[in-house]
């Protein structure tokens, strides 16, 4: 089973529209597939149709940590994919995993491993997590197969990709099939000469972990979101671009993992 974490220690670089949207690229590519939503602020759970205060906390993850099975009462949504959603109480998560057998650092990879032991529910996992390091990015890392980083050509932004990169390295001690962490150019349109400079920087530093596929800024993905849709359900303009592209990143990270399970 593939779980992708979809984080950065910076907010507002689109990480719950690429899990949404990956996720359903996903989908659309005939895979089972599962969203966790490890944010409390529930952006993703939203954007799929699902109110987080409408739900109970442990339909959240707060439940696995309390022993509920992965996958049990996940909740399907009309793109086709299952979500784990935030719930408010979430608020609290670093405190439950705190209390959890060390420190909550393994309950998702072996919720997992338990899952896959009774009959696997879904092929793919993937992860939206908060912008911040925290016990919820070292649980997640520690359960993934793949970390996927969206970036945008600035200081702050690589400031963060750095930051994630030596949590990814932390957490290769533990998960030592955790690959470093791929770099996803997403919502990007480096314009200014800074910007350049910063794009430069990108692609020398991280040459080797830089994906193919560049998601560009495009009004459909912000939109989508509105109408609780991803943009493979939003008929905007250039909603159409943004499927093909979705698709291509699904198709690239698919190729990568080919061989893992």
């Amino acid at each position: 089973m593939r779980v992708y974490a979809i984080s950065l220690e910076k907010g507002g670089t689109g990480k719950s529209s690429v899990a949404v949207n990956l996720a359903v690229a996903f989908q659309q590519r005939g895979q089972r597939v599962l969203l966790i939503d490890l944010d409390a602020q529930g952006h993703a759970s939203r954007w799929l149709g699902v109110n987080p205060r409408a739900t109970q906390p442990d339909e959240s993850i707060l439940g696995v940590i309390r022993g509920r099975p992965l996958g049990e009462g996940a909740i399907a949504t009309a793109e086709g994919v299952a979500v784990i959603p935030a719930h408010p109480e979430m608020a609290g998560l670093p405190v439950a995993l705190a209390s959890a057998p060390n420190n909550g650092l393994f309950a998702l990879r072996s919720a997992v491993a338990q899952m896959e032991k009774r009959g696997a529910l879904f092929d793919i996992i993937v992860c939206d997590l908060p912008p911040a390091r925290s016990p919820i990015l070292a649980t997640a890392l520690a359960a993934a197969t793949r970390c996927v980083a969206p970036v945008q050509a600035e200081d702050l932004v690589l400031h963060a990709l750095a930051d994630l990169s030596e949590s990814v390295s932390y957490a290769q001690q533990v998960n030592p099939e955790l690959p470093d962490v791929s770099v996803l150019r997403n919502r990007y349109a480096p314009r200014s000469a800074v910007d350049m400079v910063y794009d430069e920087e990108l692609r020398t530093r991280y040459r080797s972990q830089l994906l193919q596929t560049i998601i560009p800024l495009r009004a459909a993905i912000r939109e989508s979101a509105g109408f609780q849709q991803s943009v493979f359900r939003y008929p905007g303009a250039d909603a159409g671009e943004v499927r093909s592209l979705f698709r291509q990143l699904a198709d690239e990270l698919l190729a990568l993992d080919g061989g893992r399970s």
